[in-house]
């Protein structure tokens, strides 16, 4: 069957009615059937037409053969709409005649006007996405939104950047959220599972009005929109071959990022952000770069909290290790005279046949011997991990303060310094500099090393009040196994 298509934007004395359209297309049938599709009162800027959108519908149910019209801008003036109508007649294999332009896609000279037209119509949109990719970009280089919905937190508001109008993050109610979400996670041994059964407990929801879900929440965590943007920030996402839209120097520990590029469609957000670009943005960030960091090393890690911590039966689930083979220890149950017991065996010998020594330990006694060892060592480790530490971020510091020193030192210099010496001291601040960006980098990297997680001393009482979850946080947070042998058991603190 034969499409005759109509349009007449209003009627004007000048203007061709749709009836005498319909008749000058009738003039290319012969003796096929045909029906009339007329839109009467709608412009040509696009396609938003009842009768245009009946007759697609009719085409991609396969009941037309071919298409009429008066004159090509009755389709459409936009030649990116009309290269989408063509497109899709040629998947249905249907052709298109004009009437007074004799266009006719069923012959060859049709066809090559065709493409001609498919051509400049992919110019247009190539055109078009690049200016847009361009506005984008500007946008985001000087501290404003992009475009899309605002991360979770904040709201979108108009302000003024550099004296032209912009949009930037407001935060809401919503920001204190994002600050315990960042709080748990960066907790040892705390997994996404964990933080979304707190958001749940709390009634918290994620914009879309649903329960935090694992992406939901690794998103929020990967979003650089939140942290205070140090030294630190700019070399983690330097090493990561994203484009920096602003000097080190801007990055002042106080502001938020900005962080845009194109992914494929499978990709998560924030998977792989090469070539993507880093602005400083116009907003304040809310989460120490540090505690960034640390979630984004836990993140990349994999360093959840796997299942073999999920143990229902001992809070050392994972850490007990056949001091013979190597194998983890599983719990098994065995009736004795106190009924049902669990006891520690070694999946080496019992599931692998490569353990040849024969052991059993119950799950009482290596617990009751684990726990009077945590509670007696608990000072002692605190205090060196807090020694460790706290070294650590004093000689960084210390080297800092010196190289600033000499950076002043050398600036007060140049007053009275003569051409030649000016060039050689400009040289030496910038080296200095460079070496003090160096030492922020390397600190960055320290931060990373260590868990932000304090063990507090605490006494037999106080260890009895745990939960079970609890307790099993606290050994995994001291030791990195328990070695069980027909000697005995040997534990190794962290």
């Amino acid at each position: 069957m034969i499409a005759i298509y109509a349009r007449q934007s209003i009627e004007k004395k000048d203007s061709i009615s749709i009836e005498s359209q319909i008749e000058m297309a009738k003039r290319e049938i012969f003796d096929e059937k045909f029906k009339i599709y007329q839109d009467s009162g709608f412009s040509g800027k696009n396609t938003n037409r009842p009768a245009f959108a009946q007759m697609m519908h009719d085409i991609n149910r396969g009941e037309i053969d071919k298409v009429i019209v008066y004159r090509l801008d009755r389709i459409s003036r936009s030649l990116v709409d009309f290269a989408d109508f063509i497109n899709i007649l040629e998947e249905q294999g249907v052709s298109f005649v004009s009437a007074t332009e004799k266009f006719d896609t069923s012959n060859p000279m049709g066809r090559a006007m065709l493409y001609i037209i498919v051509v400049f119509a992919q110019l247009e949109r190539e055109t078009i996405a690049e200016r847009v990719k361009d506005n984008y970009y500007a946008r985001v280089k000087k501290g404003a939104w992009g475009g899309g919905p605002a991360a979770f937190g904040f709201d979108l508001t108009r302000t003024t950047i550099n004296g032209k109008k912009a949009t930037k993050y407001q935060p809401n109610e919503q920001l204190d959220h994002v600050k315990a979400i960042f709080e748990l996670y960066a907790k040892p041994y705390t997994s996404l599972s964990d933080v979304q059964k707190y958001l749940i407990s709390e009634d918290i929801l994620s914009a879309g009005g649903v329960n935090f879900d694992s992406a939901k929440l690794s998103t929020i965590l990967k979003n650089p929109a939140y942290v205070r943007a140090d030294i630190t920030i700019y070399n983690y996402y330097k090493a990561k071959s994203v484009i920096m839209a602003n000097q080190v120097e801007e990055f002042d520990g106080e502001h938020g990022c900005i962080l845009v590029g194109k992914r494929d469609a499978n990709e998560r957000k924030y998977k792989n952000v090469s070539n993507h670009l880093l602005a400083i943005g116009a907003h304040e960030g809310v989460i120490p770069s540090e505690t960034f960091l640390f979630c984004q090393a836990k993140l990349e890690n994999n360093r959840q909290i796997k299942n073999t911590y999920k143990g229902k039966h001992s809070w050392l689930t994972g850490l007990v290790k056949c001091g013979h083979c190597g194998y983890a220890f599983s719990v098994r149950f065995g009736n004795t005279k106190e009924g049902r017991t669990p006891y520690f065996a070694c999946s080496g010998r019992y599931l692998h046949k490569c353990c040849d020594v024969k052991q059993t330990h119950r799950v009482s006694e290596v617990e009751a011997y684990v726990e009077s060892k945590i509670i007696s060592e608990s000072e002692n480790i605190r205090l060196v991990r807090e020694k460790r530490e706290n070294s650590s971020s004093k000689e960084m510091q210390q080297k800092a303060l010196e190289i600033d020193g000499k950076i002043e030192n050398l600036i007060s210099t140049l007053e009275s310094a003569s051409n030649i010496s000016t060039e050689y001291i400009n040289r030496r601040i910038d080296t200095l500099h460079h070496e003090k960006q160096l030492l922020m980098h390397q600190y960055s990297q320290t931060l990373l090393e260590y868990e932000p997680a304090e063990v507090i001393p605490f006494s037999a009482e106080d260890w009895s009040k745990l939960s079970f979850e609890d307790k099993g946080r606290v050994a995994r947070s001291l030791i990195s196994k328990v070695e069980l042998s027909n000697t005995g058991v040997e534990i190794f603190f962290k």
